[in-house]
């Protein structure tokens, strides 16, 4: 049995919140926070402390539910581009339509044993492979994956989880062209179909929905692309007639969506620095930041984005170039899980020998037992409609603001980094705050996701990189940058004073570094073994909440929206595969900024919004590209 996540003593998160202050507060901010602090530990702290420790002994995580209705189900946002992570796969090679169907049937199969063995208790335990090592981690995350959705609500949203270990007949919703179909791949009268029957499936559909008349208002899935409490008000209108009652419950119970797109237009390449499209280039001339852009959300209401259910846990997107990923719904699981399932996926259907293919008419007449899979059709009406029309304008606004650059830094990766004794994740981190500290002159509220699943039912708490050592460590580092001046006839004297002076710099900035990296280890270290600060805070505010039936100033003051208004959001998302996952920032100034440490490269997803006059992703990688450049230059 895995431990119960703890509660950090009041006095240890009141002092450790206040040293997350200091680098990104002002000094009169501080003071007023530390006069607050001092109130509550003497007068209601102690009490909301008693309160969390109670529920720690009647709950199996105490924080489990108060963390995911913050950070999800009570978050009014849009899913796509707000919430929604989109993963980008290693392309296929496609030849024929058959190619297309086969993989996607391949996939499918792969999910389908992907269950049957978590039904029957099969699921490797995973243990921890850094401090204190071999401890088990929770395993939960991964049998949330398949099967389940979000659901929309006013004020709150909430969530469709099969039963644990529930034997049921399984389907899969396929979406091609905006329409959408069920595609049984287990009944309780025959088992599975087979790959071969599945692919005649595919093909059923892949040969039909292009013929089908276009949907003049749009797919229904558009709606879920809209703020939370609206997309609920337009769920309880469709489930008024029983036909779309019934698609809205398959679409929710199914196994997961498969999305067979068409490729987005060369118009979402990403400009690199010199004015060329930035990363690899892969058929048609698409580039990475274009096929990112079609896993968050497909493009717009012209090309796929209503060929999506963005509630749906794992929504498959499979191109006809070959292009492939993944967009997945947050709330059930971290993108390890997520990252893990299709990699082993992908593996097993890569060793797989290839066998004999047929035409689509073989393919399709040696499967004719089957009945053809059911195209759902809606009931739309003119309330919907409209509500149509409106999702479409919202969404296509949203995502022209997105300002998204996958940025490939290839000079060095981990293999260096770790000849430097300096672990990958906390030097990315520090490259983060000086490619910020180089273009603004100062620190941000940083959010960085630590992992908690050696506790039950652990999630994540917030890894605060805006260190004051870092802080420090930026400044130096930028200190006499600008035009140099001195003049040819000085420099033959002073070359041996500067050479000095040059040691005796480089040697201080080393020792600012190793600073800012301890500290980054120690917050990191606190955090998965359970004693960072953000979920004991969120933890006190919602017990205040309960109790009192009102916030402390501790929970309205200005230095606490400060160091909540994450203007930089990170995570470290490893792919063993050459593979990466993005996402949008969470603030409208700010940065989003996912990345993957290779042994000699390091992938960076950095997304920004162009609404916004303070940010540029593209700068923003410009800057990311001059700090690693100085940090190799400093440790080399």
């Amino acid at each position: 049995m895995l431990p119960k996540v703890p509660v950090p003593t009041l006095e240890q998160t009141m002092a450790e919140y206040v040293r997350v202050l200091q680098p990104i507060a002002t000094p009169q901010q501080l003071d007023r926070t530390k006069a607050i602090i001092r109130q509550l530990s003497a007068r209601l702290g102690p009490a909301l402390q008693q309160y969390l420790l109670e529920r720690r002994d009647t709950e199996e995580n105490w924080a489990y539910h108060y963390w995911l209705n913050d950070m999800y189900m009570d978050n009014p946002l849009p899913l796509p581009i707000n919430s929604n992570p989109g993963m980008v796969m290693p392309p296929r090679k496609f030849t024929t339509v058959n190619d297309l169907a086969r993989f996607a049937a391949q996939l499918v199969d792969q999910l389908m044993d992907h269950k049957e063995m978590l039904e029957s208790g099969a699921l490797k335990q995973e243990r921890a492979t850094s401090r204190e090592k071999g401890q088990p981690l929770c395993m939960a995350q991964y049998y949330r994956l398949l099967g389940s959705c979000r659901r929309p609500g006013n004020p709150r949203d909430s969530q469709f989880l099969p039963a644990p270990g529930e034997q049921s007949d399984a389907h899969v919703i396929v979406c091609c062209r905006k329409h959408m179909y069920c595609v049984p791949v287990k009944a309780g009268d025959r088992g599975r179909l087979n790959e071969s029957e599945l692919v005649a499936q595919l093909l059923h559909i892949l040969n039909e929905a292009p013929c089908l008349p276009e949907l003049e208002s749009g797919g229904i899935g558009l709606l879920t692309a809209e703020p939370r409490p609206q997309w609920a008000g337009d769920r309880e209108m469709l489930l008024l007639e029983e036909q779309n009652a019934r698609n809205i419950e398959l679409i929710e119970t199914a196994l997961v969506l498969v999305c067979i797109d068409e490729p987005l237009p060369l118009t979402y390449n990403a400009r690199g620095f010199n004015g060329s499209p930035a990363g690899a280039h892969y058929a048609g001339g698409r580039d990475e930041s274009n096929m990112a852009h079609e896993m968050i959300h497909g493009g717009g209401s012209a090309c796929n984005s209503a060929n999506r259910w963005f509630d749906k846990t794992m929504q498959l997107i499979i191109c006809s170039d070959g292009t492939w990923g993944l967009c997945y719904e947050h709330s059930p699981s971290e993108g390890i899980a997520v990252v893990q399932l299709l990699e082993g996926i992908l593996g097993r259907i890569d060793e797989t020998p290839a066998g004999r293919e047929g035409s689509t008419e073989q393919l399709q007449r040696q499967q004719s037992h089957l009945p053809p899979p059911e195209r759902l059709e809606w009931v739309v009406r003119p309330e919907i409609e409209r509500r149509l029309r409106e999702a479409a304008r919202s969404l296509d606004k949203r995502i022209e603001d997105l300002d998204f650059y996958v940025y490939r830094y290839k000079p060095y990766g981990k293999n260096f980094i770790k000849a430097c004794q300096v672990s990958p994740d906390v030097y990315v981190q520090l490259a983060l705050q000086l490619a910020h500290y180089k273009l603004y002159g100062h620190l941000v509220s940083t959010y960085e996701s630590a992992s908690t699943r050696r506790f039950l039912l652990g999630r994540v708490d917030c890894i605060r990189s805006a260190s004051t050592e870092a802080l420090e460590w930026a400044k130096a580092m930028c200190q006499g940058e600008g035009p140099n001046v001195t003049l040819e006839s000085d420099k033959e004297d002073d070359y041996s004073a500067e050479a000095t002076s040059d040691v005796k710099k480089k040697d201080h900035l080393r020792e600012l570094f190793r600073c800012a990296a301890a500290r980054q280890t120690e917050v990191m270290v606190q955090n998965i073994l359970g004693y960072g600060i953000d979920i004991h805070l969120l933890g006190l505010r919602e017990a205040c909440r309960e109790q009192e039936g009102t916030l402390h100033d501790l929970f309205t003051d200005e230095c606490y929206k400060i160091a909540n208004c994450f203007l930089l959001s990170t995570s470290q998302v490893a792919c063993s595969t050459n593979s990466f996952m993005g996402y949008g920032p969470v603030t409208p100034h700010g940065y989003g900024a996912s990345y993957n440490p290779h042994p000699n490269e390091i992938i960076f997803c950095i997304s920004a919004f162009f609404a916004s006059d303070k940010t540029s992703a593209s700068r923003f990688a410009r800057s990311l590209q001059d700090s690693l450049d100085a940090m190799r230059d400093l440790l080399s």
